[in-house]
């Protein structure tokens, strides 16, 4: 284990993403926001039985499996490589990781992801919370990553 400290910090804060996102589907329900419909975004509910832009439609199976691997394998990566200093790297895996459960959750519990968030200036897939935390994890680790082979690339060049 590389740090005790920085595993629970991921676990316990994915598990905080994962109620957020769990919150937010569920306050979507509420009547307030019937017809909310304005022209940045509306208020729908979809039930996708497949991921990302509708791929894998009516997968479930492959999709639950494919989701415990992915929270398998960060956890593992986590528990053996991320100290608690790397805080922007441990930030980004527990974003991910929160939406990752949360999809994986509703997946086995419904069959499907409750997608609501239709953006209305756009022609783009509806998506959830969840879908917004995968990408901003996916994306800020992105970043980091670019940022470091940069760093080694300065360092790298400053050898030659």
């Amino acid at each position: 284990m590389k740090d005790k400290k920085a595993f629970i910090f991921y676990f316990l804060m994915s598990i905080v993403f994962w109620d957020f996102g769990n919150q937010l589907r569920k306050i979507s329900y509420n009547s307030y926001f019937d017809n909310f419909d304005n022209p940045i975004f509306s208020v729908v509910h979809i039930n996708n039985t497949g991921s990302a832009f509708g791929m894998f439609q009516n997968h479930i199976d492959l999709l639950v499996v494919l989701g415990i691997i992915a929270v398998s394998i960060i956890s593992l990566y986590v528990y053996k490589n991320i100290a608690f200093k790397d805080k922007i790297e441990l930030f980004s895996l527990t974003v991910f990781m929160g939406g990752t459960l949360g999809n994986l959750f509703e997946r086995i519990k419904f069959g499907h992801v409750i997608d609501y968030i239709k953006l209305n200036f756009i022609n783009f897939p509806v998506f959830n919370a969840f879908d917004i935390m995968i990408c901003l994890g996916v994306f800020l680790y992105i970043i980091l990553v670019l940022s470091d082979f940069k760093t080694l690339k300065g360092q790298i060049d400053d050898a030659d």
